[in-house]
């Protein structure tokens, strides 16, 4: 019995002390700070959704009304501005806070795009 409490009492002591942090992700390969890639990454996947809807649209799988062509429109030219903005901060001619909201922007925009109708 006191052996089995002895060795509960180190065990409680040594995970009491093993450290619980875990290790940053590492960057992926071009990228210079998680900051640049977290905003590649948003970036890369709003491209993405964005080429989805234009491909859709002009297949005919979806139908967009004037009003939903003009916000996917007005997302399009944020996304663009964004792109510029992110590429001259990782070249390193623009700042980090200018890109951060440029990026932001296009994230509020996505976020508030109306939900086209699938045709069928």
């Amino acid at each position: 019995m006191k052996r089995s409490l002895a060795t509960l009492a180190l065990c409680l002591m040594l995970t009491a002390c093993t450290p619980s942090s875990t290790q940053p992700q590492a960057l992926a390969p071009g990228y210079s700070n998680s900051a640049d890639q977290q905003m590649g990454e948003i970036l890369a996947g709003a491209h993405s959704f964005y080429s989805s809807i234009q491909q859709q649209s002009a297949s005919g799988q979806l139908t967009l009304t004037a009003a939903q062509k003009t916000a996917f429109n007005d997302f399009g030219v944020s996304l663009n501005a964004a792109q510029s903005v992110y590429l001259a901060y990782h070249a390193g001619t623009a700042t980090q806070a200018a890109a951060q909201a440029a990026v932001n922007t296009v994230q509020t925009k996505q976020a508030a795009l109306p939900t086209p109708a699938v045709s069928q």
